[in-house]
């Protein structure tokens, strides 16, 4: 599931999970989860071998229960290129000059690189700063940046938060807040005019020597709109000597929760970032149940999960010091995966019983932004306009007797196909306790269909702490609520397949919350805009994939295909930028945004509203 994932969206059901009789097999359910989510296939990492076992095994799980292939060129597999990392080429340099002397560091020894230069990386000398924890916060009232002018200047910051160890923190105690992220500081640093960012590990962490060293193994790297460096202390120590004593001024920030920043005399950085964007071939895995209805078959539903995890990179990990170690990704996704390559066994037994077609689909690149779903619906096996509906399975294997589904804001009349499905379930202890939120979740695959119009229901049983973690193990699923789970959503397949209309797509005003992924940056912060971002996207710029009906953005006049060049007079290269720059603006404000439409250029004003 797409890392920033916060919060469940739209009109939701609890449903309660008793007794052991179960159509589909827990005991073959999780025997897929435990190799999808094994050390063989190093957690599914998006063009790593252990991704390409796991669409193998899927595809051969397919061929078997019977499906038709429906991908390229009458196989099971849809091929498309997409980002997973960067390379590196020769000249990354970077150096601290104090005085007349130079420490250099060594890129995979003593550094790597967070987030990239969005222009041509030069070796210009930057005037430096420190620049405490690089947070300004008013809330807590505390800001690094108010005694120092950081304009034009490379900073150095620590990572995470002051007083981390205090339960008395402003800052939620010892609890991190979204000030200690990565993203957050260089927010804060570019917003301030900062033109090069420099994180060093804080003193209430232990350092790991070699966690540069395995970055070089997969380099990842953002693209945040300033260089960013994670940097070793000991060796910045090192280069700074005695000008600026490190733990002394982290002791004096804990104690007087008070800003210690300074600007560091006689001191300069020179830092040359070569990197060229890596892409490799990933494959949706795709088959099709051809309906019993002759009437009806050419019209399908589609039942998806995403089946890529984080493999062993760190970029989206909730663990951020664990480069190199394998995310196994057992809730996410493999129980969504499992469950599907089990309901394509069961559907194809009951074909008969199944009026339209049903394509079962598992997706590469989702957490690198949703990006299986959105090749497939640019190439759909089924035309979009004879899609009746989406079903979609994301992190469904920890249910502990409950699951959340969710999506019915945009499609109102599948609560009566759940409720209907879920009696279909009598004698099998399955119990229906209404929940309310509000519209759409948007965060996962579903999202993708929602913005096409396309009614998506999600299905999911919550977040828990070895969300994006190693420690997200295949021990920790509960195989007969994971069984019981896919053994509904197939009901709720079926009674869409066999119902005499398809639904009808009801549109919301409310947004869908992107995250990421992921990846991309949050959009749950600063006021309401109101578009959805095509996550695919490599272009200049920010394409919608969606503008929400009733947002500030539709009215005016913005539309899905639009991208979007300049906000607020400031230029708009990557979602980044978009996200910095609207998170600087305040409900109320008008803004003057240009995008590009058939590549002819539109401005138009637009006036931020409070988010729904």
């Amino acid at each position: 599931m797409r890392r920033l994932l916060a919060v469940f969206l739209s009109t939701a059901f609890a449903i309660q999970l008793h007794g052991d009789v179960r159509r589909i097999d827990p005991l073959a359910y999780i025997q897929h989860v435990k190799f999808l989510a094994s050390d063989e296939l190093e957690g599914r990492g998006d063009g790593a071998p252990g991704m390409e076992k796991a669409a193998d095994y899927i595809e051969k799980s397919f061929r078997a229960s019977g499906l038709e292939p429906a991908g390229d060129a009458g196989t099971f597999f849809q091929t498309f290129q997409i980002v997973t990392g960067v390379s590196l080429d020769p000249g990354n340099t970077l150096s601290l000059m104090l005085g007349g002397s130079t420490v250099s560091f060594e890129i995979g020894r003593d550094y790597r690189i967070v987030s990239t230069s969005s222009e041509p990386s030069t070796s210009i000398p930057l005037p430096f700063v420190f620049a405490g924890y690089g947070i300004t916060a008013p809330a807590q009232h505390y800001d690094d940046y108010a005694d120092i002018d950081a304009r034009g200047k490379a900073v150095l910051v620590f990572t995470h938060e002051p007083q981390e160890d205090d339960p008395r923190s402003a800052f939620e105690g010892q609890t991190n807040t979204a000030h200690s992220t990565i993203l957050r500081k260089v927010e804060a640093a570019r917003s301030h005019g900062a033109s090069a960012v420099l994180l060093i590990d804080d003193m209430n962490h232990r350092v790991q020597p070699d966690q540069y060293r395995r970055w070089m193994r997969d380099p990842q790297a953002e693209e945040y709109g300033v260089p960013v460096f994670h940097v070793s202390r000991d060796r910045v120590q090192q280069a700074l000597g005695t000008s600026l004593n490190l733990a002394a001024v982290s002791r004096e920030i804990d104690r007087d929760f008070a800003a210690k920043s300074r600007i560091l005399r006689d001191t300069s950085l020179t830092a040359v970032d070569r990197t060229q964007k890596v892409r490799k071939p990933v494959r949706n895995v795709v088959g099709i149940l051809r309906g019993s209805d002759a009437a009806r078959s050419a019209e399908v539903v589609v039942v998806g999960a995403h089946y890529d995890h984080l493999g062993r990179s760190a970029r989206f990990s909730m663990a951020p010091e664990s480069t190199g170690q394998i995310h196994h990704g057992a809730d996410d996704n493999a129980s969504g995966t499992a469950a599907i390559l089990e309901m394509a066994k069961a559907a194809v037994e009951s074909r008969s019983d199944i009026r339209r077609s049903i394509v079962f689909i598992t997706f590469a690149g989702e957490e690198l932004g949703l990006l299986g779903s959105s090749h497939y619906v640019s190439h759909p096996a089924v035309p979009l306009e004879q899609t009746a509906a989406m079903i979609n399975l994301d992190m469904v294997g920890r249910s502990g007797g409950r699951i959340l589904v969710d999506g019915f804001a945009n499609a109102p009349a599948l609560e009566d196909d759940l409720k209907a499905a879920q009696n279909t379930q009598t004698g099998r202890g399955i119990k229906l306790a209404a929940l309310h939120g509000s519209a759409g979740a948007g965060a996962s695959d579903d999202a993708t269909f929602l913005a096409r119009k396309i009614p998506a229901i999600n299905f999911f049983s919550g977040f828990h702490s070895d969300y994006h973690r190693p420690s997200d193990t295949w021990d920790k699923i509960d195989a007969a609520g994971g069984a019981a789970v896919a053994d509904l959503a197939l009901a709720l397949a079926r009674q869409i397949a066999n119902r005499p209309q398809r639904p009808e797509f009801v549109e919301t005003v409310q947004e869908q919350h992107s995250s990421g992924s992921a990846g991309a940056p949050a959009s749950g912060y600063g006021p309401y805009f109101g578009s959805v971002p095509d996550f695919a996207n490599e272009g200049q710029g920010v394409k919608f994939s969606d503008v929400r009906a009733g947002s500030p953005a539709a009215k005016a006049g913005f539309k899905a295909g639009d991208v979007m060049t300049s906000f607020g007079g400031a230029p708009i290269k990557t979602l980044y930028d978009f996200t910095f720059a609207l998170r600087d603006k305040k409900p109320g404000d008008k803004v003057a945004v240009t995008v590009l439409r058939d590549g002819k250029p539109i401005t138009a004003t637009v006036e931020l509203t409070n988010r729904p």
